[in-house]
């Protein structure tokens, strides 16, 4: 194994605490130093463990075996706490020169490598985790951006389009200057959508756009310039966004660009994808006057937006009650949603039960209607969710409501829960923007609200509070109420990343380039919002006896009662252990 397998050796070296599997050992570290500062955990655990890391620490092994310059980024949280700080710093600038050189040989493969790292290094501090990155050149980070941006978890796409604004001022360059570049030119359009669909747009067509409108026009030509690469809904969707600014110079430039493309356009999809995304921004302009050349090719008469689906009481509520399915995972971020979630609708008088793996909160009634939620318990895992399933059978309700709250990297967990009869997904986590597409394969006809940027418990719980309050009120939800009401509540910034899900540019590119494609509606309740709902189908068949609810655990017990203190003036002049209380 030491042979063939290094790492796994010195990974299970504590099973072997021999003095000849030491000597083994000694030797391999020498091949691979790298794997042996790795598994310094467990080769600490086995006699002789730690003349095995000393050996491997050798600078000029250390230098001889970076290879691509990843493996010294995967392990340098162990080497920092081996290596004097100025061998470590060395060492590390041979690992950016290995890492740059390699890049430009395969750039696919080390972009993959280098997002997993980020994207695996979420607990460490930013000045950690962003090392490999903030030594490398300019070139390298747009490329990133462009191969591997919508992959990247938010967090991590911010960090590296951060360094590279920064990069590029301090080199006395613009993004336009990038954009010129013919080494950048093919992927321009690339970077473009992972810039604008994750909510950035005002970075790159802010201070360090350089010249601003050359920027606009040049990206529209760039986005529409490889018909056999285009992915034509996203392209729209990106382009409509990026058309959505307050910049009046950019709108302008970006207008007036996709106008001469669709009118001069030869191919069918160039045309259409242009048409798709004029539409959309026409319809979002109404009244509002757009350049001469995008008035002119009629945008909003030929190519009007799909109506979003309508979410009509029938659709939502069944015998008076909207059944909703929430998921929660188990990290600490799940586990401080969990909790806020039952402190706040504790607190809003909702009764709340709890099973094995899941709770069911269920609102007082009013007006006739009732909101149900079924949760997963951070811990239930994969028992507690088929103990939902089997829940519902028994109860004969299907959810048509489907929210996520956790990280982006548990939404795949969370895509099962979602059917032909859900009617709205609500997508919490960072970059939800993302899941618009697979969402709409499971559920053609539903709603989606997801992020563009950072996803946070906070206004996740204060949205959903607003959306269950115009549940009960209206029996269905009214976006221009909800979005009013919730501006006036949330005062956090990152509110401004959720996006609208009647007026989510993506979304609805996606619905009209289906439209487009397939010359008819799967979209029933867009095309007639008097349309019955579809037939609902039941959860996945499990078997078993319905689950029977427990004694309330510290997730859902209401708190102890606290000694009630009288904190008047004349109290506390008497009583200064009450006076610490107190404070």
């Amino acid at each position: 194994m030491a042979r063939e397998q290094p790492e796994e050796a010195f990974r299970c070296s504590s099973l072997f605490p021999s003095e000849a599997a030491t000597a083994i050992l000694r030797e391999a570290a020498l091949a691979t130093p790298f794997d042996a500062i790795g598994a310094i955990e467990q080769l600490s655990l086995r006699p002789g463990g730690m003349t095995i890391i000393g050996r491997a620490l050798t600078p000029t092994l250390l230098a001889r075996s970076l290879d691509s310059g990843m493996i010294f980024y995967e392990t340098r949280h162990e080497l920092q706490k081996l290596m004097p700080p100025e061998n470590l710093l060395a060492l590390e600038m041979q690992a950016r020169k290995a890492l740059t050189a390699a890049f430009a040989k395969d750039p696919s493969t080390l972009s993959a490598k280098i997002g997993a790292l980020l994207d695996d290094m979420t607990e460490e501090s930013g000045r950690d985790r962003f090392r490999i990155v903030n030594g490398l050149p300019v070139e390298v980070l747009f490329e990133l951006i462009a191969r591997i941006g919508p992959q990247l978890y938010t967090s991590s796409f911010d960090g590296i389009l951060d360094i590279l604004t920064t990069k590029l001022k301090q080199e006395r360059r613009t993004f336009f200057d990038l954009a010129r570049d013919p080494a950048a030119s093919a992927l321009w359009g690339d970077f473009f959508i992972a810039v604008v669909t994750s909510g950035r747009g005002d970075t790159l067509f802010g201070p360090m756009a350089g010249n601003a409108r050359d920027l606009a026009r040049g990206s529209v030509r760039s986005l529409l310039a490889q018909e056999t690469r285009i992915d034509a809904p996203i392209v729209a969707g990106a382009l409509a966004d990026a058309m959505d600014t307050k910049s009046d110079e950019i709108r302008a430039a970006l207008e007036d660009e996709l106008a001469d493309h669709h009118r001069d356009a030869r191919s069918p999809i160039i045309k259409a994808t242009a048409g798709l995304a004029g539409g959309i921004h026409a319809g979002r302009m109404g009244t509002r006057p757009t350049t001469a050349a995008f008035a002119a090719e009629r945008f909003a008469d030929r190519y009007p937006p799909v109506p979003a689906p309508v979410l009509s009481e029938d659709r939502l509520f069944k015998n008076g009650v909207n059944v909703q399915r929430m998921t929660f995972y188990n990290d600490a971020d799940g586990k401080s949603s969990f909790s806020g979630f039952i402190k706040s609708h504790r607190a809003a008088g909702w009764a709340i039960e709890e099973y094995l793996g899941f709770v069911v909160v269920s609102s007082p009634e009013k007006a006739g209607r009732r909101i149900v939620i079924v949760a997963d318990t951070p811990d239930g895992g994969e028992n507690g969710r088929m103990a939902v399933q089997l829940w519902l059978r028994h109860a004969n309700l299907v959810p048509s409501v489907v929210v996520h709250r956790g990280h982006s990297y548990h939404e795949e967990e969370t895509m099962p829960e979602i059917s032909t009869n859900t009617a709205f997904v609500f997508w919490g986590s960072c970059g939800g923007q993302l899941r618009l597409r697979a969402t709409l394969e499971q559920a053609p006809d539903a709603l989606v609200l997801a992020t563009q940027n950072i996803g946070t418990a906070l206004v996740n719980q204060a949205l959903l509070r607003t959306i269950e309050d115009r549940l009960l009120a209206d029996g269905t939800i009214n976006w221009t109420k909800v979005w009013a009401d919730a501006q006036a509540k949330i005062r956090d910034r990152r509110f401004s990343a959720y996006s609208r899900p009647d007026q989510n540019s993506t979304l609805i590119a996606l619905r009209g380039w289906r439209l487009q494609t397939e010359g008819k509606t799967k979209l029933l309740h867009a095309a007639n919002p008097d349309a019955s709902a579809p037939k609902a189908i039941a959860p996945t068949a499990v078997n078993g006896p319905a689950p029977s609810p427990i004694a309330p655990t510290a997730w859902t017990a209401p708190p102890p009662p606290r000694l009630r203190v009288n904190t008047s003036a004349a109290t506390l002049a008497d009583s200064d252990r009450l006076a610490q209380i107190v404070r």
